[in-house]
């Protein structure tokens, strides 16, 4: 820890900028209890402002409030001055690298970045060090209809290709995409399949919005058709047991006497 000061817990702040919005819970309860055990083995990063007389964490917010919950005095701090335009930056770089950023928490980053100092996707990926395909397909992230980016802000499950995936359809469809991603539990690879067929000119699709499962029995072929393009199994099923509940049901049942007595 050399060049590092304990510093009192009460002045030090959480950075208002900070881009990660969120905490892993079980994560920061894993952390705590090992704050406790061993205390923090690597300082919090902070800059001092003066005329609050406060130190604002740079990085290391995680460390922090594992700390504050562990119920720690003081801290061990790297006291550093880095110039304000750097701060975002080394934060982002920093999480990313950890992976402790969610996918809209690093596009949103990455864009007030971009927007403040009226930069490139190149001098992006050259002051991030990241190459230029991986800043785009965050950027466009952005670029998703406003209720799917609503929508998918919500649920952490979804991945930064899943997400780069359903931005690659037409806005008009995306939230069709995303509500059969989200309800079939789809993975990564069969989120790009979906979009991949979705993406298909109508003339290799097929009938719009239309698939068939065929079944052959010892005494049938049972055909489905679907309304929809992607189908799976308990689609099928789903299917299968309406189609039983319209063949018992008491009405039915009549016209089957009915038909039968004539």
């Amino acid at each position: 820890m050399a060049g590092a000061y304990f510093i009192e817990i009460g002045r030090i702040h959480p950075d208002p900028t900070q881009p990660r919005r969120q905490l892993d819970s079980q994560a920061q309860q894993e952390l705590t209890l090992s704050i406790k055990q061993f205390g923090i083995m690597q300082p919090i990063a902070v800059r001092y402002i003066e005329d609050q007389n406060i130190y604002l964490i740079i990085s290391g917010e995680r460390r922090y409030q594992a700390a504050l919950r562990a119920k720690l005095t003081e801290v061990p701090c790297w006291v550093q001055s880095p110039r304000e335009e750097e701060i975002l930056v080394r934060q982002i770089v920093e999480n990313w690298q950890r992976s402790d950023l969610s996918p809209f928490e690093l596009a949103d980053a990455l864009a007030s970045i971009r927007d403040t100092n009226k930069l490139t996707q190149d001098a992006l990926a050259k002051l991030t060090g990241k190459p230029k395909g991986e800043i785009s397909k965050l950027l466009a992230l952005l670029s998703l209809a406003p209720e799917v980016q609503k929508r998918a802000r919500q649920d952490s499950t979804l991945s930064r290709r899943q997400l780069y995936a359903v931005s690659q359809v037409a806005p008009d469809r995306q939230a069709e995409i995303m509500k059969e991603v989200q309800h079939r539990g789809l993975k990564v690879v069969e989120t790009e399949e979906l979009v991949r067929r979705e993406k298909q000119p109508s003339s290799r699709r097929g009938t719009p919005h239309m698939t068939m499962r065929r079944f052959q029995t010892s005494a049938a072929i049972v055909t489905i058709s679907f309304r929809k393009r992607s189908v799976g199994d308990p689609d099928v099923l789903t299917a299968l047991d309406e189609a039983r509940e319209q063949l018992t049901s008491p009405a039915n049942q009549e016209q089957l006497r009915l038909g039968t007595h004539r």
